[in-house]
Order: structure tokens, then C-alpha cells, then sequence
């Protein structure tokens, strides 16, 4: 048995001396070791994570080497701590599989809680494959046993809520063995559900995005989620998304692709592929809904059956692209100030509506345009603290996309104005048809680079384009309605992405485990 959060980085707590049950003096000096458990002969500590220390041993009458777990700390009762430890022990022991650490006795001596489990002298996972790229026949054989014991989980209601190499575990014989249900959340029970406040629970690197937002969220789908990366690390050498620091790593899992796999290994079997980047979908709806699916999937490819993740593969493709995200964290900013530009948006739209309707002067036309462009100008220079100037190259990229734009629509208005008259209020409806073209180019070329669904305002504009063929009177409060309606949606989801960012900022240093 090695200690379950061996990839652990978080400082733990030294014990509280005052802790009761009994211990060795060597305990009670600051250091945790050789606790005194009837019915055991506690041997050396195999290591230690966020809430629990694991020591070999052998049980005495039963005769056998054994693996302790218990609490540091366990005088906490009633903590958060004691909580996840009751927690960890009530799920493993109701699961029995090959590929599931076994649990033989739950005891409580003197206070000091513990449980003895399977020993598995072969360690963790994490230090067995340590960064090493694996054939695809073994990385799937691999995946199946750990799914196959999942599934187990998933019937029996349980998510694992914390899967990787560190919590799965090699027997003598080199079996994996899923260990460490400590963040485990019965499915459909919220009164079981377990959390800290201000805290987020799981390993950055193999957490779904939904557990990013909020831990009542995980369902079976979650570790479906951590089981795709840890495919995508055993094909490749490491997981799909990871950073210097937890909150990094948090906000590209939240918004990032991952790489597919073939695209780094081009030996990676299409098939394979196509289960692992399914495994990864950021929408938890469009993974197996369990490890059992995943299983069943993985037991066709083995067999060289047709695999179900790749019989929409293009469809699957297209979604995905679309769903991409890409954007700055920073963009965040943008969010309000998106939204104060919507009305700035439709209001001179209504304004030109109603010149070009009462055939006022053209001269007014020109009142509309120009007031809004200054109240442009005022909302960007009110939000960015009057520096117009773009900063880093991504901002670079953003502001000539829409320079280029406002160019664009600039010189197709005025040389169409030099042909057909500049005081001609009807001429400015002829022009909105053009302008829905240009606008959904602009959208098109930002899908690529800040956010996949750029692409689908870019259609509905071009599209625009023909409604407003039917009756031109209307083509103003129309691209006025689909600006602001675009500026409201992008807005709002750049604010959700800077709160999303925000509470990273503030609780990263609290994750658990910090990895």
C-alpha cells in the first residue's frame, strides 16, 4: 500500500500532540508513527495526503499484511476532515471488485479513527508510469480494469470525485486497484455531500470543469471526465492540461481544448482518439454518462469492433469546434463594457429608422452615426481608464479584427455614398445588407482564435443579410437588434468567465488537494 496522494503538494499539518488514542512516544514528539491498534502490528508509514496517513501492517488473527488508514487530527470531530474520512470508509466499503482496494475493518480505538484495507506493495500508479508513454493496447487494457471498477462505483451511486494515478493503486501482480474515496459523493443524496467552504475539492489536473464551478455538480460524468485524462496521459506521457500553478490549471480546463492526442502521436489509434477526446467534452452531457459506457467502449476497440465515440466523429468534430474557448482571462473586463454598448448599439439604429421613415435631412443621418461612434469612444476609454492603445498580443489581434471591420464598413458606406448622393436618406438602407455581410465576417475570423460560437453569430448576420431583403424599411432596427442582442450574450459570458477567474483568485490557495 503507498499513500494515496502521493502527487499531493499541499503542507500538511504536523499532528496535535494532545490527540487521543495511543501512540508511540516517537508520536508524541511531533512526528506521526507506529499507533497502537489492538488486534494489528503496525509497521512503517507509507506515506501521507491531505487528511490521512497509511501505515503497513499485519493483522494479527486474520494473518495477513494489511494497509491502516486513519485521521490526522481525528480528535476533530465533527470537522470537515473527520467528515471525508467517514465518508471515504462508508463508500469503499460498499464496493467489492478486483479493481477496488478491499476494505476489511472499520474501527474507532480511543478516538482515533481508522480502517484497514488491501495492501498493495506495488504503489501508486502515478510513480509506476512517472511521464512514460504507453502502447495503445496496454493504455487501453489499462483504462478498462480502472473503468470496469468504477462502473461498480457509478451502479452503486458513488463518485469518486478525485480519480488519477495517485488514487489508483498495483497489487503484487501489477493490478490497478481504485483507492482513496475520501472527496466520494453519493449520487442523489445531498445530505451526504461533503465540502469545504470557500474550498474546491479534487486534483486541478484531472478535475472536470463542472467540479471547477461547484462540487454539487460532479456526477458519474466527473470521473468519466478524470478517467479521459488519464487515457490522454497514458498515451502521451502527461495529462492534457496543466500549469505552474492549481489556478492556472483550473482556468484551462475551463477553457481550453485539449490536444488530440494524434496531433502528438500520430501512432495513436483513430479509434482510441476519439474515446479519449469524448472522455474530455467540457459539456459533462456529451461524455459516457458512466465508466460502464466507457468500459463498453474500450472493450470494442480491444476487440476491433467498431467503437460507438467515433460513429459521429465529424458531427462531433463540428460541436466541439464550436464550443471551443479560447479567450483571455483578463477578457473578462470586457464583460460590462459589452453590455454598456448595447444599447449604444440599437438606439442609433431606432434613430436612423425614424429618419429614413419621415425623409428628414441627410444631415441628421449623420447626427446618429456620429453619436454613436463618440459614445463608443467614451464607454471603451470609460472601462480601459482612457488607454485606447491595445496591450499584448492578443488584444493586438482583437482590435484589428474590429479595425479592420470598422474600416471596411467605413469605405463601403462612403464610395457608395460618392455614386448614388451623400444627402439621400433612402441610400442608407441599401447599405445594411452589406453591412450584416461584413459584420459576419468579423465574426468568422474571431471563432477561430476567442470563442467557437463567434462562428454562429458570424451565420446568423449573413443570414440577417436576407431577412433584410423582404422589406429594407426594417434593416436598421434589425442590425440594431442583432448587435445588441450579440453584445448582451458575449458580454454575459465574459462576465461568468471573470467570476469564474475571480474565485480562483481567491480560494486556489485552498484547494484540496493542491496538486
Amino acid at each position: 500500500m503507498a499513500d494515496s496522494n502521493s502527487d499531493n503538494e499541499t503542507t500538511l499539518p504536523q499532528p496535535d500532540p494532545a490527540v487521543t488514542g495511543t501512540w508511540s512516544s516517537t508520536a508524541r514528539s511531533g512526528a506521526i508513527s507506529s499507533p497502537m491498534i489492538p488486534g494489528y502490528s503496525i509497521g512503517r508509514e507509507l506515506g501521507r495526503g491531505g487528511m490521512g496517513v497509511v501505515f503497513q501492517a499485519r493483522q494479527v488473527r486474520a494473518e495477513r499484511e494489511v494497509a491502516i488508514k486513519m485521521i490526522l487530527g481525528s480528535n476533530a470531530v465533527g470537522s470537515p476532515e473527520a467528515s471525508r474520512f467517514r465518508a471515504e470508509t462508508l463508500a469503499a466499503s460498499r464496493l467489492q471488485h478486483p479493481s477496488i482496494v478491499a476494505i476489511f475493518e472499520v474501527g474507532d480505538h480511543e478516538g482515533l479513527h481508522f480502517f484497514s484495507m488491501e495492501y498493495c506493495p506495488g504503489g501508486s500508479l502515478a510513480s509506476a508510469i512517472k511521464g512514460r508513454q504507453l502502447p495503445a493496447q496496454e493504455a487501453a487494457e489499462l483504462l478498462l480494469k480502472i473503468a470496469t471498477g468504477m462502473a461498480v462505483a457509478h451502479a452503486a451511486g458513488i463518485v469518486h470525485r478525485d480519480l488519477k494515478p495517485g488514487n489508483v493503486l498495483l497489487s503484487a501482480e501489477g493490478e490497478p486497484k481504485i483507492a482513496d474515496f475520501g472527496l466520494a459523493k453519493l449520487v442523489g443524496t445531498p445530505g451526504e455531500e461533503l465540502t469545504v467552504t470557500g474550498a474546491i475539492l479534487g486534483t486541478p489536473t484531472y478535475m472536470a470543469p463542472e467540479q471547477v464551478n461547484s462540487a454539487r455538480r460532479a456526477s458519474p460524468a466527473a470521473d468519466v471526465y478524470a478517467l479521459g485524462v488519464m487515457l490522454y496521459e497514458f498515451l502521451l506521457g502527461h495529462p492534457p492540461f496543466r500549469s505552474s500553478t492549481a489556478t492556472e490549471t483550473l482556468l484551462l480546463v475551463l477553457t481550453e481544448d485539449p490536444r488530440p492526442p494524434r496531433k502528438v502521436c500520430p501512432t495513436v489509434p483513430m479509434e482510441l482518439e476519439a474515446i479519449c477526446l469524448r472522455c474530455l467534452e467540457k459539456d459533462p452531457i456529451r461524455r459516457y454518462p458512466t465508466a460502464k459506457e466507457l468500459a463498453d467502449d474500450l472493450t470494442r476497440f480491444l476487440a476491433g469492433d467498431p467503437v460507438s465515440a467515433a460513429q459521429s466523429g465529424a458531427v462531433r468534430q463540428l460541436v466541439g469546434a464550436i464550443s471551443r474557448v479560447k479567450l483571455q482571462s483578463r477578457f473578462g473586463d470586457y464583460g460590462n463594457q459589452l453590455l454598456a454598448m448595447a444599447p449604444a448599439m440599437f438606439l442609433p439604429e431606432l434613430w436612423v429608422t425614424a429618419v429614413t421613415w419621415n425623409n428628414w435631412p441627410g444631415h441628421l443621418l449623420a447626427l446618429g452615426q456620429f453619436g454613436r461612434l463618440f459614445t463608443f469612444l467614451l464607454i471603451l476609454g470609460y472601462f480601459r481608464r482612457w488607454q485606447y492603445w491595445p496591450n499584448g498580443p492578443a488584444e493586438r489581434q482583437l482590435w484589428l479584427v474590429w479595425g479592420g471591420y470598422l474600416a471596411c464598413c467605413f469605405v463601403f458606406g462612403f464610395s457608395s455614398r460618392i455614386q448614388s448622393g451623400f444627402l439621400d436618406t433612402r441610400v442608407e438602407l441599401q447599405f445594411y445588407q452589406g453591412l450584416a455581410c461584413l459584420t459576419g465576417m468579423a465574426f468568422f475570423a474571431l471563432a477561430s482564435n476567442f470563442w467557437g460560437y463567434c462562428a454562429v453569430v458570424g451565420a446568423g448576420f449573413l443570414s440577417l443579410s436576407f431577412v433584410m431583403a423582404i422589406d429594407l424599411d426594417w434593416a436598421p432596427i434589425e442590425f440594431g437588434a442583432a448587435w445588441a442582442t450579440v453584445l448582451i450574450i458575449i458580454g454575459l459570458r465574459l462576465r461568468k468567465l471573470a467570476s469564474a477567474g475571480s474565485q480562483l483568485a481567491e480560494h486556489g490557495e485552498r484547494i484540496v488537494p493542491n496538486t
